[in-house]
């Protein structure tokens, strides 16, 4: 081998091992590293932990607490929390074994989203555990960017981490779930008198009745009518609020009743919020239907007022933003519902 070639090589040589030095996440030091869990301790307190913080950007996006058998979210007034993405988290945290370390160096932090401000999952002091800073998930492999808070060391771990960075998405959304195949008799009542009310002959029919059509009008369709009844079918919430901060002054009143006798009413105001958009809100109160027992109508029943207690439990107090597509959906007015009759010749 002549002495230019062998320069030559060398020079490659010393050059792949600068790259290598100088490579994010590399180090003589780092190939060293065993496979370890992320938070070894997690697996013994699990059962026991009660509080988490998620923060993101450097502020606080949810405190999320337990209190009896029910998580709640502090910034929204303590209203109940999505247990199963809690309880997807807490999983994804005790499971999370290390694959590789990565970069130790601050300045690259960034490029796998483990900076001081990327999302953070914090807990109670008393349990000894260190936050969590979520990073980027790896492009190209499976696995996700993290790093211990205090620690300049960022890993990859064998799990994705699914944190959400509103505190809305921390809730529980579900409000309550009303079939429109339950649904016997619904009634709209508008601020200014308006009144419509549909019914059902009997619990076995299909199609709802609309009651009181003006003189030379009728339904516009079958369809129309009948989707009056799915006004509560998986109402979901966007927001929520304690009911005495909202005002329902002018609010539409809905209310339904089901076979079983189940009476659900709702009050539905549209606001203007302090951007200048608009919020539609509702807020509910179950009861038993007892009176006029007609349309196969169940009436009383433990079964019922069980049914009207659970729901009462979870919204009783409780104002809920909804879209406005839902709102729209419960505030129907006679002229959406009907059209003009055609006479013929």
């Amino acid at each position: 081998m002549s002495r230019k070639h062998f320069l030559w090589l060398f020079g490659l040589t010393v050059l792949a091992a600068l790259v290598a030095i100088l490579l994010p996440g590399e180090s003589r030091h780092e190939g060293a590293f065993e496979k370890a869990g992320l938070l070894p301790e997690l697996e013994n307190q699990v059962n026991d932990i009660d509080w988490l913080q998620i923060s993101n950007g450097g502020n606080t996006v949810a405190t999320i607490s337990r209190s009896g058998s029910q998580w709640e979210v502090r910034e929204a007034a303590g209203y109940r929390a999505d247990w199963p993405k809690i309880q997807q988290l807490l999983s994804a945290l005790v499971s999370a074994e290390v694959i590789e370390p990565k970069t130790s160096n601050p300045e690259y932090y960034e490029r796998l989203g483990v900076q001081d401000t990327s999302t953070t999952i914090g807990f109670r002091e008393s349990t000894g555990l260190p936050a969590v800073v979520s990073g980027n998930t790896a492009q190209g492999r499976e696995g996700q960017y993290v790093r211990i808070v205090d620690s300049q060391q960022s890993v990859l771990i064998d799990q994705q981490l699914d944190i959400p960075v509103t505190v809305e998405d921390w809730l529980d959304r579900e409000i309550v779930d009303i079939s429109d195949s339950e649904v016997v008799e619904l009634e709209i009542r508008h601020p200014d008198g308006e009144t419509i009310l549909a019914k059902k002959v009997s619990a076995d029919d299909e199609n709802f009745e609309l009651q009181a059509i003006p003189e030379g009008s009728e339904p516009k369709s079958g369809w129309t009518v009948n989707s009056l009844a799915g006004g509560l079918s998986s109402l979901q919430l966007e927001d929520v609020a304690a009911a005495d901060d909202v005002d329902w002054a002018g609010a539409i009143h809905y209310r339904l009743v089901t076979a079983d006798g189940l009476n659900l009413a709702a009050e539905l105001v549209a606001l203007v919020s302090a951007d200048g958009g608009d919020q539609h809100w509702l807020r509910l109160e179950a009861g038993v239907y007892t009176t006029g027992l007609d349309n196969g109508i169940a009436g009383d029943s433990s079964e019922t007022r069980e049914r009207a207690d659970e729901i009462n439990s979870r919204t009783s107090g409780w104002a809920y933003r909804i879209p406005p597509y839902t709102y729209d959906s419960l505030a129907k007015r006679m002229e959406d519902l009907v059209q003009s009759v055609e006479i013929s010749g």
